[in-house]
């Protein structure tokens, strides 16, 4: 741990922890602030399903920024310009105005994310070194929005979300400016690999292999980042008060910390079948246990042990992934089509079906239907041909 001494890793740090504590200050709780507001599970899908349709809108537009403009620049306008948005969070209510609100802030917050990936993977250090804090971020933020909401009001979850989204741009200035990559001459051989590996996004749906990992991936976010937002309500729903749930996801997520911290002991040892078939394994034990209990320390166990080292292991195995199906100058690229195609459609095809069946048959069945969808992944990465490893170690 010698270079948690170090000023540059320092600052990392910082930069991560405020960005993603931002974050969960706005979407951790959200369900159960608009449950406050009174409104029913169709009304709420709909607004979150309306957030990530703008999801797809912006994250399409924040990839063209950050190629034009560079990291720094493109994060600080969009968290500027989402900043200016949010504050009509304090005013609105109907679920038109509200949802779009919500949506732009939570768009661009989450849009942003997969910068702060890259950033992580192009530091220094190791991915799960740099990554790993963001985790932290996201579960302070957690909690003490949890706190807040209980003990100041529920609107405080959004100045709290302010506050930290602002001062993230203050500390990703005190990084050093990333280095352009320079043009440098390269040997006929060289040409010749990159040009039969393609450097076109056209190469990336030709792939086949790409293809059906868009599938994998747009079943696995889709039904997490469902039940990352009705997770909550699931647990309140026992009776339990809204500061212990927060203390029991903060509690969870730290599973997701060891997951980044031990990245470089485990990610580039096991293969990438192996790993996407231990996150499946995870993720449907969740949903079976969440489908058949309504016991709150049932519930607080198997998310404990489940549900974060799950997620974690999927955000590094994402990138690893992409990594081994496209050309190394396609994985940014990559990573975008990912979040866009697999992330905000895939939730949004789960979200068309979690108002309707929380509505008619209860939010215990919408776990039955995650499972589902989750044993029918396990059968396709069973039959996934993906190649073992990338060409390069990304976490040892």
């Amino acid at each position: 741990m010698g270079y948690f001494k170090e000023r540059l890793y320092q600052q990392y740090v910082i930069l991560f922890i405020f960005y993603f504590m931002a974050m969960a200050a706005l979407s951790s709780l959200i369900t159960v602030y608009m449950r406050g507001l009174g409104k029913t599970g169709s009304e709420i899908s709909f607004i979150l399903i309306l957030s990530n349709i703008i999801a797809l809108i912006i994250q399409g537009m924040i990839g063209y920024s950050n190629e034009k403009w560079g990291t720094r620049k493109t994060v600080t306008i969009y968290v500027l310009v989402s900043s200016v948005i949010s504050c009509g969070l304090f005013f609105f209510t109907d679920n038109w105005l509200f949802g779009i609100v919500y949506g732009l802030a939570n768009a661009i917050t989450l849009g942003l994310g997969p910068l702060f990936d890259v950033l992580a993977a192009n530091s220094p250090y190791r991915f799960g070194q740099i990554r790993l804090w963001g985790t932290v971020g996201y579960a302070g933020g957690q909690q003490i929005a949890g706190i807040i909401y209980d003990f100041l009001s529920p609107k405080s979850i959004f100045v709290l979300y302010l506050v930290l989204y602002l001062l993230s741009i203050v500390f990703l200035y005190l990084l050093p400016q990333p280095a352009e990559p320079a043009a440098s001459p390269q040997p006929a051989s060289g040409k010749k690999d990159e040009a039969a590996g393609g450097n076109t996004i056209k190469n990336i749906f030709q792939n086949k292999l790409f293809i059906t990992y868009l599938l994998l991936a747009f079943i696995i976010f889709g039904t997490n980042m469902i039940n990352t937002s009705y997770l909550p309500l699931l647990l309140t729903d026992t009776g339990a008060p809204v500061a212990i749930v927060s203390t029991t996801l903060t509690v969870a997520l730290f599973a997701e910390v060891i997951a980044m911290g031990l990245s470089h002991r485990f990610m580039d040892h096991f293969t990438n079948k192996q790993l996407l078939l231990g996150v499946l394994f995870l993720s449907g034990t969740e949903y079976l246990i969440n489908f058949l209990s309504h016991d709150f320390l049932v519930l607080s166990i198997a998310t404990v042990l489940t549900k974060f080292f799950a997620s974690g292991t999927f955000i590094m195995l994402n990138i690893k992934m992409v990594s081994t199906l496209l050309n190394r100058k396609l994985i940014a690229t990559g990573t975008a089509v990912v979040a866009m195609l697999s992330r905000n459609v895939g939730t949004i095809f789960f979200q068309l079906m979690a108002g309707p069946i929380i509505d008619n048959i209860g939010l215990n069945y919408l776990y039955l239907v995650l499972f589902l969808f989750t044993i029918i992944a396990f059968v396709i990465a069973l039959l996934f041909k993906v190649p073992a490893q990338p060409k390069e170690r990304l976490f040892s």
